[in-house]
């Protein structure tokens, strides 16, 4: 199998905790091996999260993590620096915050509006 990671992952299971934003509390599982930028994490059950919170020692540091790929309980994460990934720049699906330049915006009753 060829190695398609950037950076070697070094081997250290340790249990860990994950939280997951639609299911209260937090869950346990395993890390098996982990790098800079990511980690294999092997869990009692199957993850269907996408991204989730890893945290060891009670929460004191915690690793946001994308989901990268899965195989039954196994999972390998990549790290996030933010909760959500920002949109891609040239995303137009949502125009609710995109203000033309050649528009006013006017402010009425607490509320902007564009004139």
């Amino acid at each position: 199998m060829n190695e398609r990671r950037a950076m070697k992952r070094i081997p250290i299971n340790r249990a860990a905790r994950l939280s997951f934003d639609e299911i209260s509390g937090v869950h346990p599982c395993m890390v098996r091996d982990m790098n800079a930028l990511g980690a294999c994490i092997s869990t009692p059950y199957y993850i269907f999260a996408s991204e989730f919170v890893l945290s060891f020692d009670g929460h004191s540091g915690i690793f946001i993590c994308r989901v990268v790929w899965r195989k039954e309980t196994l999972c390998g994460v990549s790290f996030l620096l933010r909760r959500r990934s920002p949109k891609v720049a040239n995303d137009c699906s949502n125009h609710t915050n995109v203000v033309r330049l050649d528009q006013r915006i006017a402010c009425c009753r607490g509320r902007l509006t564009l004139t």
